[in-house]
């Protein structure tokens, strides 16, 4: 690979960014260019697509939720089950109410619904989730399960619900932790197991709301544990030691508990793969290690108008030098964008030899003052040949993508999966 060589002398210079989120590519004199045609099938659990239309279609919400019941035992009739020999009742008795219903909320609007459970954090009931259940949220409901079971519609409109507070987020690893204040206290938190003692083919068993279908009980098996795993949505990267299983789990069941046969958790459910049966869980170590955590602080994202009015002017602002974690570069001289046209400067072309081609352009995505994004084109024909991509955000680059016949299209990616400056697998688009 004839950038092999070149790609790992710059990994400890020049940070990169999302492309997903972030197309550089069309930086350089408006030129737009198509992204990677690189898909990843793993999708999340939360159940996007059943907010949108459980408020167009209220009226036929619960004719809805029965056809698509019918449709998931219809789909999996001819899937094998376990068989128990008592166990899985007890443990359903056990635990089924310390599962709860959440409701993302943006501008007062259901934009999302998931899963999660409560446990128990220096003597208080917290709730446990994924990020991306609540990721984009104004505001957070939780429901406990009522008394009598009831539809999806139902508990939304007619059953109470309590607020909920983020206590803290790892996006990384698609984790969050919920405060919920005056949760009953007769809820029973779970019970931790450990993730060295899973073993492919041991029983296991998820809870959550699975297309809308409240308090769902579901067995299968573990297929596989995989460490340190890697996987994509639309516009984040995670990575963590996860559970394979082929439990039925579907959207909604995002954030919700895995348990063992000993009623021990050992996962949270929280994203499927293209292809029958394969759901994977986040395993039990990295959600203790989440716990323990020292909290982040939040941040409120400013709207637009007081971004600039706190940034002032950029156009006549007087240029700094931007600072990555790594130590700081001169864009004294480097030509001005406004990626994202909301009156702040979040992009800089360099010309190192003054001959009027931009051959370095630097990105700050999330305008935060750090240079993230580095994007090169070496040989200056206006086409970026590398892009290096830092996907969990932490300064070192762990993806790139090569344009091999500078065509602006990507035909490579390489990573580095331990990020210590070789990359580990080289695969073509």
């Amino acid at each position: 690979m004839k950038y092999r060589l070149y790609l790992v002398s710059l990994i400890y210079i020049f940070f990169a960014f999302s492309a997903q989120a972030f197309d550089i590519r069309s930086i350089n004199n408006n030129k737009i260019i198509s992204k990677a045609a690189y898909d990843i099938n793993d999708t999340n659990l939360v159940d996007i697509e059943n907010a949108e239309n459980l408020f167009k279609h209220n009226k036929n919400t619960k004719k809805a939720l029965t056809e698509k019941q019918k449709d998931i035992i219809k789909n999996n009739k001819n899937r094998s089950q376990p068989k128990y020999k008592g166990g899985a009742e007890e443990l359903y008795d056990q635990y089924i109410n310390s599962v709860v219903f959440i409701g993302n909320l943006k501008n007062n609007r259901l934009i999302g619904m998931g899963s999660g459970f409560v446990i128990k954090d220096k003597g208080k009931l917290k709730i446990i989730t994924n990020w991306h259940v609540i990721d984009g949220a104004d505001s957070l409901k939780v429901w406990l399960k009522p008394e009598v079971m009831v539809d999806e519609n139902y508990l939304i409109n007619e059953v109470d619900s309590y607020s909920a507070k983020i206590i803290n987020t790892n996006e990384t690893k698609d984790l969050a932790i919920l405060k919920v204040e005056n949760l009953p206290l007769k809820l029973k938190p779970v019970n931790y197991g450990k993730f060295r003692s899973v073993r492919p083919g041991q029983t296991v068993f998820a809870m959550g709301h699975p297309e809308g279908l409240l308090w769902t009980f579901s067995p299968g098996y573990v297929n596989q544990v995989r460490p340190n795993y890697k996987w994509r949505y639309k516009s984040s990267s995670h990575k963590a030691n996860v559970i394979q299983t082929d439990a039925n789990i579907n959207p909604g069941n995002s954030g919700g508990p895995l348990f063992d046969k000993n009623k021990k958790l050992i996962g949270v459910n929280t994203f499927i793969a293209e292809g029958e049966g394969l759901n994977f869980a986040i395993a039990i170590d990295d959600v203790i290690e989440f716990i323990n955590e020292k909290p982040k602080p939040i941040k409120k994202k400013k709207s637009k108008y007081i971004q600039k009015k706190d940034k002032g002017n950029t156009w006549i602002k007087k240029k700094e030098k931007k600072k990555s974690e790594k130590g700081s570069i001169d864009l004294s001289d480097a030509r001005e964008v406004d990626m994202n046209k909301n009156g702040t400067i979040d992009a800089w072309l360099v010309d190192e030899n003054d001959n009027g081609i931009y051959e370095i352009a630097y990105g700050d995505e999330n305008e935060d003052g750090i240079i993230e994004i580095v994007a090169i084109d070496k040989n200056e024909d206006n086409n970026f040949e590398v892009i290096l991509i830092d996907t969990n955000k932490n300064g070192n680059a762990d993806e790139a993508e090569i344009d091999e016949d500078e065509d602006g299209k990507t035909d490579v990616i390489a990573y580095d999966y331990n990020e210590d400056g070789e990359w580990d697998k080289f695969e073509n688009v």
